[in-house]
């Protein structure tokens, strides 16, 4: 309405002026009364068009340089404008509000560009961003503004225009090595559990501490009165869970890094792999193998966000109980406290195999209590393996720390 306004006062400014120079030569006479009316009445036509002119009258099409997208490629978008009838448009502004997630990126070429049609009526421009972030992103408004010479009359408008682009996680090939391979510290590459075949039982021994009920040999048993237990054939699993630490933190960008080529070595070697990220949202990817289901994965991994409330501790709590022990489970995580470390603990006593992968950068300094907790987690027979992002090929096969 504001808009509205303002453009009517500068019409009747131009109506005033063209009368006052009419009168001047009508009362004055002479050549230059005369000459400074007609030469300024084109231009005043002109901008009176340009009041009157529907600015709607546009046909916006924005268009991307490809489909699909991973972090720190090249956007190059183009926006195609038709004018549905002809006009001679001297000065055009347009813009292409860029959605707050790209605001930051560099543009070798901007997205704001002054043009001058004149009489065509089909017209491009392009821009291009640079290194654009992980994440969908939405375009959806752009600005169009024509003016006159002097400026005097302006019309704006704006067009939605709904595009949406999805920038997948960047990824680093792993190496990968064998389960039956190890380091030469003793320590395995992949701390993958053992998962017996209850099917066909090869034996009988002594019962051990986290042995399950059923397995008691009742009859052995009583024949040694001592409890005695099955012994089942045992064949090594590398079905895997990942569970994404989504509590805010600064390196969540390199977490993502490391889950989607982490997921995406696993199941190109084909092995099951499932994924817990909880946050605001609860996704539970089931562990599958398959081209479809490591696009699922990557698909999730785009638009995911450090937004949980709750601590990585008590996400794991809950949500492993949704699983069997016949799983390695893969914890990936920016930090440790006293709290993951007493979880983590507890699960290695139920017999949950697992390994944690604690992403840090050359600047980040790790805390005593980091340390502590590290000690108390490795101490349960659970692996740490701190890793920097340089060193993410070769996360499956170095040791760890």
């Amino acid at each position: 309405m504001k808009k509205m306004i303002h453009l009517i006062g500068k019409v009747i400014l131009l109506v005033f002026l063209i009368v006052v120079l009419f009168s001047y030569a009508m009362f004055q006479g002479g050549f230059v009364s005369w000459f400074l009316f007609y030469s300024f009445l084109p231009f005043a036509l002109y901008s009176l068009s340009i009041a009157f002119y529907p600015i709607h009258a546009f046909d916006v099409q924005r268009q991307f340089n490809q489909e699909q997208f991973h972090v720190s490629e090249k956007l190059v978008a183009i926006l195609k404008i038709r004018a549905r009838f002809f006009f001679p448009i001297m000065y055009l502004v347009i813009e292409d509000k860029l959605p707050k997630s790209l605001q930051k990126c560099q543009q070798t070429k901007p997205s704001k560009i002054f043009l001058s049609p004149l009489f065509k009526t089909d017209f491009s421009y392009e821009y291009i961003l640079e290194h654009i972030p992980r994440g969908e992103h939405r375009f959806s408004t752009v600005r169009i503004k024509i003016t006159d010479f002097f400026g005097l009359i302006e019309k704006e408008t704006t067009f939605q225009v709904e595009n949406s682009i999805l920038v997948y996680p960047r990824y680093v090939e792993m190496r990968y090595r064998k389960v039956e391979q190890r380091f030469e510290q003793g320590v395995a590459a992949s701390h993958i559990q053992l998962r017996r075949d209850t099917t066909m039982a090869v034996g009988i021994r002594e019962y051990q501490p986290g042995d399950r009920f059923s397995w008691i040999n009742w009859k052995a048993s009583a024949r040694k009165n001592e409890l005695m237990t099955k012994e089942f054939e045992e064949r090594q699993s590398e079905d895997i869970v990942i569970f994404l630490n989504r509590t805010p933190s600064l390196l969540f960008e390199e977490m993502v890094t490391f889950t989607a080529s982490l997921v995406r070595t696993m199941i190109k070697r084909g092995v099951q792999t499932g994924l817990v990220s909880v946050g605001r949202d609860r996704i539970i990817f089931p562990a599958r193998n398959g081209e479809a289901h490591l696009q699922e994965l990557f698909y999730h991994l785009a638009k995911v966000q450090c937004d949980s409330e709750w601590s990585f501790a008590r996400i794991i709590h809950k949500e492993i109980a949704y699983w069997n022990a016949a799983f390695s489970f893969c914890y990936i995580t920016a930090s440790i406290d006293k709290e993951l470390a007493a979880s983590l603990g507890n699960l290695a006593m139920k017999n949950f195999s697992g390994i944690v992968f604690m992403i840090k950068d050359k600047a980040t300094n790790i805390s005593k209590e980091e340390i502590v907790a590290m000690e108390q987690i490795e101490r349960k027979g659970i692996i740490v393996k701190m890793i920097e992002e340089r060193n993410f090929a070769n996360a499956l096969i170095e040791g760890g720390k």
